[in-house]
């Protein structure tokens, strides 16, 4: 972990209350018959993965899903205890085996060959998923090969079969039937395997779209991600984005204004703040900050580290002032409702776009 005494000034504040509260609504919607699975992908889509589980769990959560074994192995050295499913993607080894017996990790298996080294590796037991592709063209197995996946992972008797899951996928203006086609494939495919005989996983099939969209699809398991973090008004996910300004200067340029970054007639002064690309700076304002409590427009698109703003009616504004991306300042605010908005984009893309050096503060 860096010194803080040597990052650059960027920071976010992330309201862990936001995630518990959308987990415990989902749980009051859902009933206690129903588990929530977090689906924490992407470090917790952006917002760190261990306090992102922490918040779910408290909110109400019985499980945690991701993709990274490695962060599934640091939340059990944290002392997070529930099960933890792994999403397919990650190759399986003989690695993988052994920390999923040693950790209690739920590993997922796309083909007979993987269920067959799985058993070759393992010492103790292993619970294992089957994603079902269900025709959104994603990673998975087809519906009619699951049947014959269950079968051989039974007949192994270090293996156990704990959950079949699938991902449905749709745009927002595709019809309802659109979703109620994938859902019937993975109830058919999923009922193969009871009408086999053997015993029924957890059926999970609706995730944050789904949630969304219709009722009716929970079955035994839930695995909501985007939608515990989209508050953006009751109690916003992100509470700040903060920066200091770096310097503060006037405006000098007198050759060809045509190529300068933005109109030298109407600009002055010049602000800059050490918030650019890297930083996510083309995804994290509303094309205004807050500089000694006024608004400040950004001026031109933000350079691998910096963004300029327009000092220009704000005469006192001068170096290490604190500047505000989101949040409040003085009788003024920029919200995360009015930022998601400016940018089209979900409280998600923006701490997803926040590069490693953004502090984040809870």
């Amino acid at each position: 972990m860096p010194d803080p005494r040597h990052r650059r000034p960027n920071q976010v504040e992330i309201d862990t209350e936001s995630v518990a509260r959308r987990v415990a609504s989902l749980r009051r919607r859902v009933g206690r018959r129903v588990r929530i699975f977090a689906a924490l992908k992407a470090n917790g889509y952006g917002f760190g993965t261990l306090p992102m589980a922490q918040a779910a769990l408290a909110g109400g959560a019985d499980a945690l899903a991701l993709i990274d074994r490695a962060e599934a192995l640091a939340l059990r050295e944290a002392d997070i205890d529930v099960p933890i499913l792994l999403y397919a993607g990650s190759p399986l080894d003989a690695t993988a085996v052994a920390s999923a017996e040693a950790r209690r990790l739920i590993l997922t298996v796309l083909n007979e060959r993987q269920i067959d080294l799985v058993s070759l590796h393992a010492r103790a037991p292993v619970d294992l998923a089957i994603k079902v592709e269900v025709g959104a063209e994603r990673i998975g197995v087809l519906g009619d090969e699951l049947l014959a996946m269950a079968q051989r992972i039974a007949k192994h008797r270090m293996l156990s079969l704990e959950v079949v899951n699938a991902h449905p996928t749709f745009s927002d203006d595709a019809p309802d039937s659109v979703v109620k086609a994938q859902f019937q494939r993975f109830i058919e495919a999923v009922e193969r395997i009871q009408a086999a005989g053997l015993p029924l996983p957890t059926r999970l099939f609706a995730s944050s779209k789904t949630l969304a969209r219709a009722a009716g699809m929970e079955l035994d398991a839930i695995d909501p991600g985007q939608f515990l973090f989209a508050d953006t008004t009751e109690r916003p996910i992100i509470r700040s984005l903060r920066t200091v300004m770096t310097q503060v200067r006037r405006v000098t340029r007198d050759f060809a204004p045509e190529y300068a970054p933005f109109d030298l007639l109407q600009v002055r002064r010049v602000g800059v703040i050490p918030f650019g690309r890297v930083d996510g700076g083309g995804h994290c304002h509303a094309n205004e900050v807050l500089v000694r409590g006024r608004r400040a427009p950004i001026l031109g698109a933000p350079s691998l580290e910096y963004m300029r703003i327009d000092l220009s009616v704000i005469d006192d504004a001068d170096e290490g002032d604190e500047v505000v991306l989101i949040g409040r300042q003085g009788a003024l605010q920029i919200s995360l409702a009015e930022v998601c908005a400016a940018r089209g984009v979900t409280p998600s893309d923006i701490a997803m776009a926040l590069g490693p050096a953004v502090l984040r503060q809870y």
